[in-house]
């Protein structure tokens, strides 16, 4: 397995987890920002989607010719942060939210200087 490689099949662990969450208990996630929601099918439908994106993350870490996803999943994942702090600045929602995509900021970082490390190796 590649260093890239490696970083995305780790950072398929955390996928898993907010989707086991969102799926299974989607109130609790959500209290520790205290947003409220009446109705939580969405959420459930979107944590497994989340269980979906794990496992791809799973397969794509242990084959390198995934490269080009490893990649994109870079400013893809790097980009999560600066939405969605743009969107609780104009939505005015609860800051505590932007602490979820400090992960995947993170993990872009580490899959960006994989792929470095990997092109030099």
């Amino acid at each position: 397995m590649s260093r890239a490689g490696r970083s995305m099949f780790w950072f398929g662990f955390w996928v898993l987890a907010c989707g086991i969450f969102l799926m299974f208990f989607p109130g609790m996630k959500l209290r520790v920002a205290g947003i409220t929601v009446s109705n939580d099918v969405i959420l459930r439908i979107q944590g497994m989607v989340l269980l979906f994106l794990a496992i791809y993350s799973f397969v794509a870490g242990r084959r390198p010719e995934f490269r080009p996803l490893y990649q994109v999943t870079v400013y893809t994942r790097a980009s999560a942060l600066p939405v969605t702090a743009a969107m609780v600045l104009r939505l005015r929602a609860n800051p505590l939210i932007i602490l979820f995509t400090v992960v995947d900021a993170l993990g872009a970082l580490w899959t960006a200087l994989a792929l470095r490390a990997d092109r030099k190796a």
